[in-house]
Parts: C-alpha cells; sequence; structure tokens
C-alpha cells in the first residue's frame, strides 16, 4: 500500500475518534449541567462559578484522556505502518536505522501533538464556563443556554431536539468519509441543507473545529517530523515531497510534488515562498499548510528508486 493511502486512512480515522468523543463530551456536559442546576431552575451566578470545575473534570476525563488514548494508538500506528513499509525495501546496510523505532522521540512527539488539544480544552473551557456565568446574570432561558453550549462544543453538527437536524448530523459523520462519488455528493448536499436551514455559518468558532483540524495536523507533523527524525539518524539528507494531485491541491504543492530536496533547500524554498493557507515555514511540520496531506520520505541517489511513494 503506498504511503498516502496508509496516511489518508489514518487521518480519517484520527480525526473520525476525535469527533466522536466530542459528541460525547457535548452530552455528558448539558446531562451534568441539567442534573447540577435542575434544568436551569437553580442557576445562579455563585451556582455558575461553583460549576467551573465540574466543567473542567468533564473536559480532562472525557476529552482529554480520551485524546490521549487515540494519540497513543493511532501514533503507534503510523509507526507500525511506516516500518511495514521500508522493511521490505533492499535498503543499503548503512541505512537500516530507518526501520528501527526510537521509543524516546515517539513519545516527545505524543507529548507534542497532545499539547496541542491540551490548548483547546483550556480555551473552550473558558468559554464554556462564561457562557454559564453569563446566563445566570442575563437570566437566559435554559434552553438556549444548552444551545449555546451545544454549538460552541459542535457548532453545526450538535444533537438538537429537531429530529431532522440529527439525521443529517448522523449522515455526514457516518460518511464523510466515503470515497463513494454518490455517497459524496449526498453528503454534500446534507452539509449546505444543514447550513442554510439550521445554521448561520457551519465553519462557526467551536471546539469541534479546532479539534478536527489538530487531529488531522498534528498526525501529519508527527509523521513529518519522525521521518525527518529517521533520516538524519540513517544520514540521508535527501527527501522526496509525495502525494497525490487532486482538485484541492494547492498550486505551490501542485508545482512541487515528486521533487527531490535536501533539507537545506526545502527549508529556503518554505521559508522564502507566500502561498493562500501556508501555516508556517518548516517544510516537514508545515507542508503545503493547514489540512495539507502530502508529506516527505527519505531519498538517496545511491537507492532512488528503493522508496515508492
Amino acid at each position: 500500500m503506498a504511503k498516502q493511502e496508509i496516511l489518508n486512512r489514518l487521518i480519517d480515522t484520527h480525526e473520525q475518534r476525535v469527533i466522536g468523543v466530542l459528541k460525547k463530551l457535548e452530552d455528558d456536559i448539558i446531562a451534568d449541567l441539567t442534573k447540577s442546576t435542575a434544568g436551569g431552575e437553580n442557576l445562579t451566578t455563585q451556582l455558575a462559578v461553583q460549576l467551573r470545575p465540574n466543567l473542567k473534570r468533564l473536559i480532562e476525563e472525557n476529552y482529554l484522556s480520551e485524546v490521549d488514548d487515540i494519540i497513543r494508538s493511532d501514533y503507534d500506528e503510523i509507526i507500525k505502518e511506516y516500518q511495514k513499509f521500508i522493511r521490505p525495501l533492499p535498503i543499503p546496510a548503512r541505512f537500516k536505522s530507518l526501520t528501527k523505532p526510537n521509543l524516546e522521540v515517539i513519545n516527545q512527539l505524543k507529548f507534542l501533538s497532545f499539547s496541542g488539544f491540551e490548548d483547546i480544552a483550556n480555551t473552550y473551557l473558558d468559554t464554556l464556563a462564561n457562557e454559564v456565568y453569563q446566563s445566570a446574570i442575563v437570566g437566559k432561558d435554559f434552553r438556549d443556554m444548552v444551545k449555546n453550549i451545544r454549538a460552541k462544543i459542535n457548532g453545526v453538527y450538535q444533537r438538537s431536539d429537531e429530529t431532522e437536524i440529527n439525521r443529517l448530523v448522523d449522515f455526514i459523520d457516518k460518511n464523510r468519509y466515503s470515497n463513494n462519488a454518490s455517497i459524496k455528493a449526498q453528503v454534500s448536499v446534507a452539509k449546505e441543507t444543514l447550513q442554510s436551514k439550521y445554521a448561520a455559518d457551519i465553519y462557526g468558532d467551536n471546539m469541534r473545529r479546532y479539534a478536527s483540524q489538530m487531529a488531522h495536523d498534528s498526525l501529519m507533523q508527527f509523521d513529518g517530523q519522525f521521518t525527518k527524525y529517521k533520516a538524519a539518524e540513517a544520514g540521508i539528507t535527501n527527501f522526496k515531497y509525495t502525494g497525490t494531485n487532486i482538485v484541492t491541491t494547492r498550486p505551490f504543492c501542485r508545482a512541487n510534488l515528486n521533487k527531490v530536496f535536501s533539507e537545506e533547500e526545502a527549508n529556503s524554498l518554505w521559508t522564502s515562498t507566500r502561498w493562500a493557507g501556508k501555516s508556517g515555514t518548516d517544510p516537514f511540520i508545515n507542508r503545503g499548510g493547514y489540512r495539507c496531506r502530502h508529506s516527505f520520505i527519505p531519498y538517496d541517489l545511491e537507492w532512488e528508486n528503493l522508496i515508492e511513494e
């Protein structure tokens, strides 16, 4: 299986697992608030302040703890697939360290990825706690507060009292990664319906938006950093920029796909070039920018045909 196919499968699974965690977190927070305030009857500013530790506990136990497990298992899967991809190749002996994992480095990279999800958790703890407090101050209807909290967690994909909204959300979440052209078209229609009929902005400021992007980008960053480390360990200084060329491929990526760069050349190009969607200047971490699925593979002129993307 080509490396890009492996990464696509892992990214889709990784993102879907994080989305599942957020759907459960939303329901658990609403259940806790409903119980703690007797459906809003007992909500006061004093109680709102006291509820912040509850929100913190739920986010830590039902989001961060679950994300930590997801990172550990999914990133280990990257390493396994990387080794399955590399080991069968007739790599010269001096490059054999490519096939050996380094647990210390792997754990450091996992921690860096987790810190991104932790930042999102801290931001939205403040956001959710403030929503509860402000609702208590102005005497907002409990149902409106619940709707706002759901929106701040999952945006337009929140659970609802309306059956049609839940049907659309469930269909989108179940089929968002389908490769079937007909199903993909139906998902697009469902998203448009959800946006136009039930929400002002499908890409609003919510926890799911940022955690979903973090799930995608952090996994690709892990792959890039691990690849760079293994290449350095093996004494390889050249890399091939690989991946698929699709409709949404950025012009920068399209112009550089399948080209070979030394680390110095890649750093120079990524630093000096501007393009829409650029997220940073480290080619191995940022690649083509947000949600880019292109990646580097170690490359050496002595065995240029031994590793195929």
